[in-house]
């Protein structure tokens, strides 16, 4: 009786142990998406195609840092590219966060959608593409009624924060596949 019992948890101890080492869990991250070589990047001015001036240079400045800070790739001009990020940006939106007691809007939030591709320079093949990248966390700036100079600072300072936050992505997507 003995040595069936322990027959039996060695054997519920074995499927257990299975099931669970063949759960497939994984990260979605499905590796690089550069070909074999590849050392070096370009990321040329992305494009506006939003009523916001300068959100394009925002966002351009925030991706090229991102890449330079990361050190896997060089970034360098096109004619000198292993690959080409190419980048628009679809939407610049203000959302109202808050309301004074007076119904004066009292903070904004910030919200860039991008879109991107990334392809080999010489050959132009598409490695990856992708519309509606969206910056996800909370880029916001308070609204001083008295004083429309720190209103416009915090302004530029949450667009930063957006475009820093679609540079983190846009690494992501290339180098990890994320």
């Amino acid at each position: 009786m003995r040595t069936r019992t322990l027959l039996i948890l060695l054997s519920l101890s074995c499927t257990a142990s299975a099931l669970l080492l063949s759960c497939g869990y994984h990260l979605s991250g499905t590796g690089s998406l550069l070909p074999e070589g590849t050392r070096t990047i370009a990321v040329p001015a992305f494009i506006n195609a939003t009523n916001e001036p300068y959100v394009d240079v925002e966002v351009t400045r925030a991706v090229t840092g991102e890449f330079i800070a990361d050190g896997r790739l060089r970034v360098v001009d096109v004619e000198a590219a292993d690959i080409t990020l190419l980048g628009r940006v679809l939407r610049y939106e203000v959302t109202a966060l808050s309301y004074t007691p007076d119904s004066f809007v009292q903070q904004y939030k910030v919200t860039i959608i991008v879109e991107a591709t990334l392809q080999e320079r010489k050959s132009r093949k598409v490695l990856w593409r992708e519309g509606g990248i969206e910056s996800v966390f909370i880029a916001d700036y308070p609204v001083a009624i008295q004083n429309i100079q720190m209103t416009k600072s915090a302004k530029e300072q949450a667009i930063k924060k957006a475009s820093q936050d679609i540079a983190w992505t846009l690494r992501g997507r290339v180098l990890e596949g994320f």
